[in-house]
This record gives structure tokens, C-alpha cells and sequence, in this order.
């Protein structure tokens, strides 16, 4: 008895990829012509058995295991090897293949993925359950393992999204759907659907198939010498062109007062080829979060005053993942800038400019929020861009402007709260008080209040409720004397 051919989750989601990928093609075409590239390898093993015998003891065979079970270092070269082999003049065994996936997704990345799977696809479509194993469970269960952790974080390495790859991909998976369904009720069809699910949060999270390089960026690394630096060539792909700019940009940030045109470079590729809002859902987009050992970076360096280093891990931050979302880092850059001197202090406009013309550009996204509810830009961060980078003054950008000084003592004592809640952390929140009531520099009233303020806010984030109610009433009790010139001289 066969199934029936109606809708599964799976398969809703699987066409949800497809009308994505294909508006004009039929995937099942473009699965069989990719399968037919593996001809050779579909032969049958032998005219009398045409699967070949189960490969389990075969020397090869554990060799391949063997390597599959090193926790690292695992040799794919050699796994793909001996699975060549296999397949060619053993057995047509699903084991096999997958493990040969493996290791063309691990070396390879989507590339391997999407050429591996067509040879599955065609192994199945040629032998179906004849495959070894030839236990049905056992058959399932190595089909599944396509869909397990290990293949999930080999993925994960290469977050970047190449069109025709990833397309390939969703052909091989609508193939191997109709294959699998038709196969008798008794034979175990696998289900494949948390590679399909990593499959669509990796399209969303890249910006989708009309994005124009891919949102989300692996990990910037330099090379080990000049010899390993991938060659300026001909672009094919969005990937493509991110992977050379980085190129570029490592070289430009070689060069003497190279950091902002090298920072210029991956902002233009990152922000500007970003034309609508991530989608989202009450402000809460589908983006994983920046790692906490990168925000915990971050406010260590600032708090050590680093400028440089700062500077440095905020850039590389800036370009992976979909950390050009993660407006802070802009703050960051922005603070570092301020205050490493000469040239870098020049460049503090650059950072307020760009970032207000992207937020022209897509109004609402300093509101919107990752996938597990913090903000792409918090308060400080939040309030910085109210004041300093979206403000006007006869439909001109303040941002391109001095800030009036006034205002700029009041920006640093909200910019303490990073730092003062870094010094909690290490030393206490008695200690973080402390630090923030011997600021120097405080002379105004309006600044007294807001450090007073600031006080509340770092008591109640560690939890000191009554503290932080004591001083928000003083604090209103305090404000109710301030007149409009003593909190802003600018404002009459």
C-alpha cells in the first residue's frame, strides 16, 4: 500500500522554500538534471546486484566510521574518497552517501551540501528501497542523520547564502520528498524536516533570495600569509562579493589611517544593499542574537578604556553574523572614536552620518528586537540616537555638526552606564555607585539629575529595588525645582 500524496508540514514548508527559489522553473527538473551529473555513480554494482553487498565490515567502510567519530580533525578529503569508492564498486548504501554529504557540506560548505544531495536524490530515485541498509529502520535512520546535529553545525559554519547552491538544495529535498512518498507504508519514509527548518531560518536570517549579498556573514579571519589570501576574481554571487570585500577591507585597514576607509567598505555592502525593514512580528525579527561573550567584549574593552582594541573587535563584530544590525555597535565605534585622539577623533561624524541616513532609509529599525527579545539597540544606545544622530536644525543633520557642549557633557553621563555596569559585575554593584557618584565633571543641575537617574537605573537592573525607588523619588523632588534654562541653555 502507498501513501497518499496529500500536503505534510513538511512538505508546506518545503514549497514555502520552493516559490522562494523557483518562480520560473520546475525544481523537479532542476533536480533531475543535477542528479544526472552523478551518472557514473548510479551505475549498478553489478548486473546481479545491482546495490552492491552491506559494505559493514569492509575495511573501507570503518575507516570512514572512524574518521566520522573524531571529536576533530576529521580528514573529509579521505572520507570522500573512500566513499567514492565504495559507492562506485561496493555498495549503494545510504550510509555511505551521507557520510559523503558530510564531508562535502563540512569542506565545501552549500556547494558540497547541494552536489551530495543531488547524488542522493538520484540514488534513491534510481534504486529506492532496494538501498542498503536493507532493513527499513535502519534505511530511515541513515536518512535521517541528513537531518541531525552534526550536519546542522557543519552548516552552521558557512552562514552565507549563495542563490543557486541553496536553490540546488531545496531541488534535491522537493525530489527526494516525491521519492519518499511514494515508497510502500511499510518501508519507513524519513523525514527530514529540522534540515528543511535550519534551511528556512538560514534564507530568512541572510535576508532572503533577493538579497543582494548575503545578511548574514561567517566569522572575518585573517589569513595566515599573503599566499592564503583568497585572489581578487570575477563575481558570481552575493557571496562572492562579500567574501572579496573582506578581502579589500583587511587590506585597506593595512594601510596608514586605512580603518575608515575599510569600514566604509563593509558598511556600504552591509547596510546599503539592505532596502526594507527584517521582517518581524510585534518588533521581534527572526535574527539570532549577538553571542553575550561579544557584548561582555565589548563593555570589557570599554571599560579599560581600550580605544583601539575597541575599535577593532567592534569592526570584526560588524561583520559577521547579522551584527550590522546590532545598532550598539555603532555607539561603541562612536565612543572609541571620540576618545582615541588623533586621527580617529575626526571620523566621529562619519559614524553619526551613515548611521542616520540608514535609519532615513528604514525608519523604525533602532525599535525592532531579535528573535529572543533584546533590542538591536538599547537605551543608551537609544537615547544617543534621539539626541545626537537624528536630531535636526532647519532640516539640516545635526549629525554632520559640532554638538553643543551642553549636551555633550549630558550624553557622557548616560554613556556611563556600560561601564558602571561592567564594574558591577566584576566588583559589585555597591562598587558601580560608588564609581558613579566621583564622576568628575558633573557642575550642572541637569547633569546631576541624569547621574542620579543613572544611579536607578544600575540599582535596579542588579535588583536593589528600594534603592532605586529612593532615588527616583529624590530625583523628582529635585526636578520639580529645574527651570527650563538650568536643564537646557540651548532650549530659550
Amino acid at each position: 500500500m502507498r501513501k497518499s500524496m496529500g500536503k505534510t508540514p513538511m512538505s508546506e514548508l518545503l514549497q514555502k522554500l520552493t516559490r522562494s527559489c523557483f518562480a520560473d522553473r520546475d525544481a523537479l527538473d532542476v533536480a533531475r538534471t543535477q542528479a544526472a551529473l552523478w551518472q557514473t555513480w548510479l551505475l549498478p554494482v553489478t548486473a546481479d546486484t545491482p546495490v552492491g553487498e552491506d559494505p559493514g565490515y569492509h575495511d573501507d567502510f570503518l575507516r570512514i566510521r572512524d574518521e566520522m567519530n573524531k571529536l576533530s580533525g576529521t580528514d573529509t578529503g579521505l572520507i570522500c574518497q573512500l566513499a567514492e569508492s565504495l559507492l562506485l564498486t561496493q555498495a549503494k548504501d545510504v550510509r555511505i552517501a551521507t557520510y559523503y554529504i558530510w564531508a562535502r557540506l563540512h569542506r565545501d560548505g552549500e556547494r558540497g551540501l547541494a552536489e551530495g544531495l543531488a547524488l542522493l536524490t538520484g540514488l534513491v530515485e534510481r534504486f529506492g528501497t532496494q538501498l542498503l541498509p536493507s532493513r527499513p529502520a535502519s534505511r530511515k535512520m541513515a536518512l535521517e542523520w541528513l537531518a541531525g546535529e552534526k550536519m546542522l553545525d557543519s552548516l552552521a559554519r558557512y552562514p552565507e547564502v549563495a542563490k543557486e547552491d541553496f536553490a540546488n538544495i531545496v531541488a534535491a529535498l522537493n525530489q527526494l520528498t516525491v521519492s519518499f512518498t511514494a515508497w510502500p507504508e511499510d518501508q519507513h519514509s524519513p523525514s527530514l524536516m529540522p534540515l528543511i527548518n535550519a534551511l528556512e531560518s538560514r534564507l530568512a536570517q541572510s535576508g532572503g533570495m533577493n538579497a543582494v549579498v548575503p545578511q548574514n556573514s561567517s566569522s572575518v579571519t585573517a589569513p595566515s600569509s599573503p599566499v592564503d589570501a583568497p585572489q581578487v576574481q570575477t563575481i558570481t554571487s552575493g557571496r562572492d562579493l562579500l567574501d572579496q570585500a573582506k578581502v579589500l577591507a583587511r587590506y585597506l585597514n593595512e594601510q596608514p589611517q586605512g580603518w575608515l576607509s575599510a569600514h566604509r567598505l563593509m558598511k556600504t555592502l552591509r547596510w546599503d544593499t539592505v532596502h526594507e525593514l527584517p521582517p518581524d512580528v510585534d518588533g521581534k525579527t527572526r535574527l539570532a542574537p549577538p553571542r553575550t561573550e561579544s557584548r561582555n567584549q565589548l563593555k570589557r574593552l570599554y571599560a579599560q578604556q581600550n580605544w583601539t582594541e575597541l575599535l577593532e573587535q567592534a569592526d570584526l563584530m560588524f561583520s559577521t553574523g547579522v551584527s550590522h544590525f546590532w545598532l550598539d555597535i555603532q555607539w561603541y565605534l562612536h565612543q572609541a572614536l571620540t576618545k582615541a585622539g588623533v586621527p580617529w577623533d575626526r571620523w566621529t561624524a562619519v559614524i553619526r552620518q551613515d548611521l542616520a541616513l540608514l535609519l532615513e532609509r528604514l525608519p523604525g529599525l533602532e525599535n525592532l528586537a531579535w528573535n529572543d527579545g533584546t533590542p538591536f539597540a538599547d537605551e543608551v544606545t537609544r537615547n544617543w540616537i534621539a539626541q545626537q544622530v537624528m536630531m535636526r536644525e532647519d532640516g539640516a543633520w545635526l549629525a554632520g555638526k559640532a554638538a553643543v557642549p551642553t549636551d555633550d557633557a549630558t550624553n557622557d553621563v548616560l554613556a556611563l552606564e556600560p561601564e558602571a555596569l561592567a564594574m558591577a559585575d566584576s566588583q559589585g554593584v555597591e562598587a558601580a555607585l560608588g564609581w558613579i557618584q566621583t564622576r568628575p565633571g558633573i557642575t550642572t543641575a541637569r547633569q546631576r539629575l541624569l547621574l542620579r537617574l543613572l544611579m536607578a537605573r544600575v540599582a535596579e537592573q542588579y535588583g536593589k529595588n528600594e534603592m532605586a525607588l529612593l532615588l527616583l523619588e529624590e530625583l523628582d523632588t529635585a526636578a520639580q525645582g529645574i527651570t527650563l534654562t538650568q536643564w537646557s541653555q540651548n532650549a530659550v
